[in-house]
């Protein structure tokens, strides 16, 4: 590690760091001789200070990982630090530690129905046809027992063999790996793409994934026609060690050519498993599907059928999702009573409101059998490769941003509910309120720093087929999904997206390009909003009160569960508490760092 990379990372630790903390004095001092000492030396008693504190350790790790650079900026000093330097903290005094890259051996064409042989395992460096990033294990001594299980769009086994594997990491084989043969399906199309998806886990704790994408071609003549399809981009896999897992994980992967149909496959640390993924079919394409839904219970509001409608609607969800998912999710919600399974679904379909699936055997009679009522639910994307998977577990908030203001420009309604519900915030936690302009929103973004929770209260408009989505800023301008991508958040990020349809999707070359998925492209460690419009003081009463139990330390998934589950035979409130979505790990906490732990306050 370069000692002023060391030094950055504790620079911003010491600004993190509350100010009767211990660390926080022992760092102060040793940065005191930073201009005469030599650099190696202060570097090294960094590093031994930090390893006398290891409630910091892990946050240290994270701040030596390198950072992109904001657009028309130097890349900061920080940025240069090997890959692999964070793991060396730790991996240097601990054999113990798993880590690897995901392995996808497999050649970049084949001719439909010939068999040939794929490798799937794990590997010490980056392999450059294969999206992934770096994976750790548990903190089990070795050996450790890896399941990686592939799911191949357009393939079917040649043998005997399993779609899902165990691999057995040791001392002396730190890289195992495993071969399949299979062949393509036959498909009337002269070339087409196949993708393969493993998913590598630990316990029933999802690790990591890794992609790979591969063309078919009809006949040999072909071969050579088509180009290696390999995906050369690579996504950041990285699950921190010692994290509590979710009790049951939905991977969910469209299948390729097929609008409307996806593979469903589970991971748990608590029951067994199937180890081939499970097919739904919604029937027609998920986008429109999803859009079908907003609007169907948008125009219900205040009318006497609205709870009839959601269930009935629910119902139909359910039909269409995989028969076994609920029986899997009855397994783990009786091995967990009596407290509430957490339940992380991971997709690269994220159109579709699977909070509103009516689960068939509810675990809680008392509460509403909706999914998202029934279980602590986190949702997240993975069909952009900038996009770590699993998501982060912790947001170590140091403040508090409100992007708000008046509405006064014709066609835009004055949100007075919205008004008080950023003062108020102002008020409770000493947030930073920055005017809804969009100069001023891109000044922000642009120049930040953004670190902690950044929260949206104002309109937001979504025309299925638009080009004006997004955030209504109050001059009349809209912040747009493809606006928010040009820029990067530098730290640990919370966005709360309190706008009417903020979390409704559209699609844009194919892929998911709402706000939610926006904010996660720039790094945001997780997002909620509200899929349909609300009326702001139901917007109001909704944020307010998940801060309130949030900075008071309780998980935002269980939050979002508990207000969904007080709706329970109430229309208007169901409207409002079903609306939420919560893109993030279920188990994920907010903590309160530096001086926004002094700000004591009630915002209810």
């Amino acid at each position: 590690m370069e000692p002023e990379n060391v030094l950055a990372a504790a620079d911003a630790l010491l600004t993190e760091l509350g100010e009767t903390a211990d660390l926080r004095t022992d760092l102060a001092l040793i940065l005191l001789d930073r201009g005469e000492a030599d650099q190696e030396a202060l570097a090294d008693n960094i590093l031994n200070a930090v390893l006398a504190h290891p409630e910091a350790l892990a946050r240290f790790e994270e701040l030596l990982q390198p950072h992109p650079s904001r657009p028309g900026k130097p890349l900061p000093a920080e940025a240069t630090a090997p890959a692999s330097s964070a793991l060396a903290l730790r991996a240097s005094g601990d054999s113990s530690e798993c880590c690897g890259y995901p392995r996808i051996d497999a050649p970049g064409e084949v001719v439909e129905g010939w068999a040939f042989y794929i490798t799937v395992g794990l590997s010490p460096e980056i392999v450059a046809s294969v999206s992934g990033g770096p994976m750790r294990g548990t903190d089990s001594p070795l050996p450790v027992t890896v399941t990686v299980q592939t799911i191949a769009d357009g393939f079917t086994l040649d043998d005997d063999g399993s779609w899902s594997t165990e691999l057995r990491v040791t001392e002396t084989d730190r890289y195992p790996s495993h071969a399949l043969k299979i062949r393509a399906v036959a498909d009337e199309r002269r070339v087409r793409p196949g993708w393969l998806h493993v998913v590598y886990s630990v316990g029933g704790e999802v690790v990591g994934m890794g992609f790979r994408s591969i063309a078919v071609v009809k006949d040999a003549a072909m071969l050579g026609q088509s180009g290696d399809s390999a995906d050369q981009a690579s996504r950041a896999l990285l699950l921190p060690r010692g994290d509590e897992p979710a009790d049951l994980t939905v991977t969910i992967v469209p299948i390729a050519d097929r609008p409307g149909r996806f593979l469903f496959s589970y991971q748990s640390p608590h029951v067994r498993v199937p180890g081939l993924p499970e097919e739904c079919d919604v029937g027609q394409n998920a986008a429109q599907y999803a859009s079908a839904v907003i609007q169907r219970v948008a125009v219900r509001e205040k009318r006497p059928d609205l709870l009839a409608f959601m269930t009935g609607l629910g119902r139909e969800i359910t039909d269409v999702m995989p028969t076994n998912l609920w029986t899997i999710l009855s397994s783990v919600a009786k091995a967990v009573a009596p407290r509430v399974p957490a339940v992380l679904i991971q997709s690269a379909e994220a159109y579709m409101p699977w909070e509103l699936a009516v689960v068939p055997e509810p675990t809680s009679a008392d509460d509403p059998a909706f999914l998202g009522s029934q279980v602590s639910l986190g949702r997240w994307v993975l069909s952009d490769r900038r996009i770590t998977v699993p998501p982060p577990m912790v947001v170590r908030a140091a403040s508090m941003t409100v992007i708000s203001g008046v509405y006064e420009t014709e066609g835009w309604q004055r949100l007075f509910d919205a008004e008080m519900e950023a003062a108020t915030l102002v008020d409770s936690y000493g947030a930073t309120e920055l005017q809804a302009r969009l100069a001023d929103v891109i000044s922000y973004l642009e120049h930040g720093p953004i670190a902690g929770i950044v929260h949206f209260a104002g309109h937001g408009q979504h025309d299925e087929g638009g080009w004006n989505n997004g955030l209504v800023m109050t001059d009349g301008h809209t912040l747009d999904p493809t606006t928010v991508k040009a820029y990067d958040f530098p730290g640990e990020t919370f966005v709360f997206l309190n706008a009417c349809k903020a979390a409704a999707v559209q699609g844009v070359f194919g892929g998911y390009a709402g706000l939610v998925q926006a904010f996660l492209y720039v790094g945001a460690s997780a997002v909620v909003s509200p899929l349909w419009a609300l009326n702001d003081c139901d917007a109001r009463c909704v944020a307010l009160s998940f801060y309130q139990r949030v900075l008071a330390g309780e998980k935002p998934a269980e939050v979002m569960r508990s207000l969904r589950a007080a709706a329970s035979g109430n229309a208007e409130l169901a409207f409002s508490a079903m609306a939420y979505q919560f893109f993030g790990h279920p188990h994920m906490q907010v903590e309160r760092v530096g001086q926004f732990c002094g700000t004591e306050g009630d915002a209810a």
